[in-house]
This record gives structure tokens, sequence and C-alpha cells, in this order.
């Protein structure tokens, strides 16, 4: 329905971060000619407002995934970025991002050697899908700055 995930789960305790992209022309951004970015986040200790940038969609993409991590029986940090393309073209509720988030997380995983192979490929993916440079995204994102910055006991 004009909506894409790339769904990227990190070794650790659970973190979750959501960035919607609004392509131009797509329904929530149909009179510019730049992706408008939202994000929302909430780290190992919860959120204590509401996820008032991406809104109900922010909780209904954490919840396919919450299904599939308890599923496995793991703990994950993840950053979900969801692209809404000019094929969405009438804006149908949170439901179509909760299902489409489902679907992504019971689709067969493509599994990385590591961290930066994984977002070398998403990278690449939105690219030549997109035509865009998601590392605006990255840069912004406060879990992968943790994530890629911040040193593991064991490291020392």
């Amino acid at each position: 329905l004009g909506n894409y995930y790339y769904v990227m789960l990190f070794p650790g305790v659970f973190n979750y971060e959501l960035f919607e992209l609004y392509l131009p022309r797509s329904v929530w951004n149909p009179d510019s000619d730049k992706v408008k970015i939202c994000t929302d986040h909430e780290s190992v200790f919860g959120r204590k407002t509401y996820a008032s940038n991406t809104v109900g969609g922010y909780y209904a993409a954490r919840i396919g995934v919450l299904e599939y991590l308890d599923k496995i029986k793991r703990n994950a940090n993840v950053l979900v970025v969801r692209f809404e393309t000019p094929e969405y073209y009438a804006s149908l509720g949170v439901f179509v991002v909760r299902e489409a988030c489902r679907k992504a997380m019971n689709s067969v995983p493509l599994l990385f050697t590591d961290k930066y192979s994984m977002l070398n490929y998403v990278i690449n993916e939105v690219k030549n899908k997109f035509h865009y440079d998601v590392n605006e995204v990255f840069e912004r994102s406060k879990l992968l700055n943790e994530i890629l910055k911040q040193k593991k006991i064991f490291e020392f």
C-alpha cells in the first residue's frame, strides 16, 4: 500500500526508534519537493510522554516488533525506518502500519555479519529504491548514535 519498512535489529536491551519519511507528493507531504521526516524513540527506560511526532504509527509499528521479539524470546535495539510513497494515496489509519510491520517481521530476515554491513545494505537499498540518502536519518538517530559510539564494558 505504498508503505515500505526497514526494520533493523541490533543486539542489546530493548530500545526503539521509528523514523517516518514522507516522500514528495505522498499523503502527508503533498506540496513539498523535499522528504519530510518525523521521529520518536524510547530508551531502555521507556517513554514518559506520548509519541507526538509519529503518533499512532509509533505504537502500531512497535507492536509488530514486540510480537516478533516475544516469539523468538529475544531482546534487541530496534530501528524502524518507514517510507510513505505517493502510491499510498489515501490515509487508511494505523492498521496499515501495524499490519505492514507484522508482515515485515514475519518475512525471512536478512542476516549480516555486523551492524555496518546491515547499515550499508539499507543505505544502498534506499538509494536505489527511493533515490534518497538515508544517512541523514542515521545521523539524527539517537539509537544509532548510542549503538555506534557507546563503548560496552567488555571493550575496556
